[in-house]
């Protein structure tokens, strides 16, 4: 069912819930009614039939796709762009600053008359460099200066730098496209340091109809808390070592918020009972009862959004499975809809002596796409982790367990997984893990943080298309 957008909508409720939070007191719009093209959910099982007892894991990939008639309306749009440059004593170092100063000037460049610009910097405390302003031509020198007069120096209050962004989101006008880039090179180490309070500011962005991109520069930075500060912020994290690529990076955000659709949303899945949600593409997750709600960002016009949900389904008895139902919200220009699967979640579970008729029932592309892609992405993601933490009977472990998990997938499906690719794969991360604890101590800890961050961003990639 896909939900009309010229549908009449309900023009206040008492409470939404978004991201996870439930926000009380809000005026919200919510369509209720199906009708012609905005976004669809496409939904397909790894297998549509279980072994009674058995492996009791099953994949669903699920594609988000706006429809493309409304790509055009989007690049109309106008664009209010915030920057959220640290100017910690760190960017001192390794030309990042400079670095960063060209690349804002170069999407400086690519904003008109009709886009405004703002700029926040913080180091011990945030300064609000510039409010907003039209990038005309009576601004762009001013502005141009404004951002040549940086400084680096101090320590890195990056809450502190979020709420300024907060205050400065709270005056706007829906029908532009918002977008914030945070810019880092280092650690929270000031104000407010817990990462669940500065991904709950990032949060608050998407509720003043922003969208929060991040960008990790260099290797002194938190990849972990870069990375949710983008997924609550609806947005996408990205991180350079090499910095010749930041304006790169800069004006890939700015052409993503001309084709902006639907500046959040959220899947929402009322599980059938016993039915538990193991991992929805490293989404962030938020739990009440039996209602998971995964935070699955921003929606681009004319651009699919694919990931794979890994659910552990009960499977001691025989018959027909509801696995949940599932339902998306999305805002567009200052309105909710929703949208749902036009099919059911449901398998059977069948007797042992019907194993044959299970293993034929296997959709063998979502198979071997949530094995060689999600499931590669997610031993990738942990491998990081323990490389960060310098333990490597820990990350060699995760190379083993994917290995040994793959070969039994193998042998339950009778479907061949392995492949040159992921051997490949599981070479080069092998060679990461010996590569990580060569040299000296101080050697293996920048080896370690490099890995730990290449990891990262490949598992996002893998996991989300």
């Amino acid at each position: 069912m896909i939900i009309d957008t010229s549908t009449s909508f309900v023009r206040s409720v008492k409470a939404w819930l978004v991201g996870g939070a439930l926000v009380a007191g809000l005026a919200v719009p919510v369509a209720t009614m199906a009708g012609q093209g905005s976004v669809s959910i496409d939904t397909k099982l790894s297998q549509s039939k279980l072994v009674q007892s058995g492996d009791n894991i099953v994949y669903l990939n699920v594609t988000i796709r706006p429809s493309p008639q409304h790509e055009r309306i989007s690049e109309r749009r106008a664009t209010d762009l915030l920057l959220l440059l640290d100017r910690s004593g760190s960017m001192s170092e390794a030309r990042k600053m400079p670095y960063a100063k060209a690349a804002i000037r170069e999407v400086l460049g690519r904003l008109d008359g009709n886009d405004r610009f703002a700029l926040v910097t913080f180091s011990d405390q945030a300064v609000v460099a510039s409010h907003w302003l039209n990038v005309d031509a009576a601004n762009r020198y001013h502005l141009d200066r404004l951002v040549e007069g940086v400084s680096a120096s101090g320590g890195t209050n990056m809450g502190e730098g979020l709420q300024a962004v907060l205050r400065l989101l709270q005056y706007g006008d829906s029908e532009r496209v918002r977008k914030v880039l945070l810019l880092s090179d280092g650690q929270a180490n000031q104000g407010i340091t817990h990462p669940d309070l500065l991904a709950n500011m990032a949060t608050q962005a998407t509720r003043y109809g922003a969208v929060m991109s991040t960008i990790g520069m260099g290797l002194g930075f938190n990849e972990r808390l870069l990375a949710k500060l983008a997924d609550y912020g609806m947005g996408h994290y990205s991180y350079l070592e090499d910095l010749s690529g930041l304006a790169a990076i800069l004006n890939r955000d700015l052409q993503d918020s001309r084709r902006l659709y639907a500046s959040r949303s959220t899947l929402e899945i009322r599980l059938g009972e016993g039915v538990q949600l193991v991992d929805a593409g490293g989404y962030p997750l938020s739990r009440g009862g039996s209602t998971v709600t995964i935070t699955t960002g921003q929606l681009l016009s004319n651009t699919a959004k694919h990931f794979v949900i890994t659910l552990r389904v009960p499977n001691v008895r025989t018959g027909s499975l509801t696995l949940g139902d599932l339902r998306l919200n999305y805002r567009v220009d200052g309105e909710t809809l929703q949208a749902v699967p036009d099919r059911q979640l449901t398998l059977s579970v069948v007797a042992p002596e019907r194993r044959d008729e299970a293993r034929q029932s296997i959709d063998r592309e979502v198979y071997r796409q949530s094995w060689l892609e999600n499931n590669l992405g997610r031993a990738k993601k942990q491998l990081g982790r323990w490389l960060r933490e310098g333990k490597r009977e820990q990350a060699e472990q995760v190379i083993g367990n994917y290995k040994r998990e793959l070969k039994e997938a193998e042998r339950d499906s009778a479907i061949e997984l392995a492949s040159p690719a992921v051997n490949e794969a599981l070479q080069q991360m092998e060679s990461q893990v010996d590569e990580a604890f060569s040299g000296s101590l101080q050697e293996q800890h920048i080896k370690q943080n490099r890995a730990a961050k290449s990891l990262q961003y490949e598992a996002i990639k893998q996991q989300r298309k």
